[in-house]
């Protein structure tokens, strides 16, 4: 299938009038100018609709989907199969993205055949933590897999992929309640080989007041993140040394949080202080 836009940068929002045009903006500013910026609103009932409207009657390359209350994982299956780029670049909603991002990915992928997903490094402003640091992910496949048993191994604001993984039927599942994403990538891990760049392309804002956040149990995160762990180790045929990391992640919120910090650059999170 020939694409004539090179990436679709997807945004699914609920209720954030304010930051959606932060958001918004970063991705207009990219230096890669050949994209469509494709907006899912999640029924908001605020001013967010009236926002989005405006913004896309300023920019053709803004399309916006008013799709009543889908829940998240819907929203992002949406816009996924809507999009029209070759590939598909995810931001959330009170995220920015840095200029060169989806420049840099495109490259990447068009340079990397066998390669179905990139994600990159994070600037990452945490009111939870009241950290304000530089996070970097492992970069190559295998170290991927390996960190899969232990966390997380990518920022959800800085992924790209292929839009031919939608059309093969590879898609965010809207029966997932969260942990959305990581599903997601692990199935497209079992099948593909994946990266993160070196460069730090995506600043995160974690907030206490997010509607996401507020939703989410810790407890039940890392419950399922210890599943998921498990489920990467056999997926990816991983040393049965990497079972103790699925085990350790049902302790490690009781940690302080300086701990937490030194396990996470033990464990392969490269973390260096933000810039001010």
């Amino acid at each position: 299938m020939s694409h004539d836009i090179d990436i679709t940068a997807i945004v699914t929002v609920y209720n954030e009038p304010d930051l959606i045009v932060r958001a918004i903006e970063s991705l207009a500013n990219q230096t890669l100018k050949n994209i469509e910026i494709l907006i899912v609103d999640d029924g908001s009932s605020d001013a967010t609709p009236t926002v989005l409207t405006d913004m896309a009657a300023r920019d053709t390359r803004i399309r916006i989907i008013f799709g009543g209350r889908l829940g998240r994982a819907k929203a992002l299956m949406v816009a996924c199969e809507e999009a029209k780029g070759k590939y598909i670049a995810n931001l959330d909603a009170d995220d920015i993205a840095y200029p060169e991002r989806l420049e840099l990915q495109f490259s990447f992928l068009e340079l990397n055949l066998d390669h179905a997903w990139v994600g990159c490094g994070e600037e990452r402003r945490d009111t939870q933590r009241d950290e304000h640091i530089i996070r970097l992910y492992p970069l190559t496949d295998a170290k991927i897999r390996e960190q899969c048993a232990k966390c997380i191994p990518y920022t959800h604001s800085g992924i790209t992929f292929r839009k031919s993984l939608i059309n093969e039927g590879l898609n965010y599942d809207p029966a997932q309640p969260y942990l959305i994403d990581f599903e997601f990538f692990l199935r497209v891990a079992r099948k593909y080989k994946v990266a993160n760049l070196p460069d730090v392309l995506a600043c995160r804002y974690v907030r206490n007041e997010s509607f996401f956040q507020s939703r989410f149990k810790t407890q039940k995160q890392n419950r399922r993140l210890a599943r998921f762990g498990l489920q990467s180790v056999f997926w990816f045929r991983l040393s049965p040394y990497y079972l103790i990391f699925p085990i350790a992640r049902l302790i490690y919120p009781m940690l302080p949080n300086a701990i937490k910090k030194k396990v996470r650059t033990s464990q392969g999170l490269s973390e260096g202080q933000g810039i001010a």
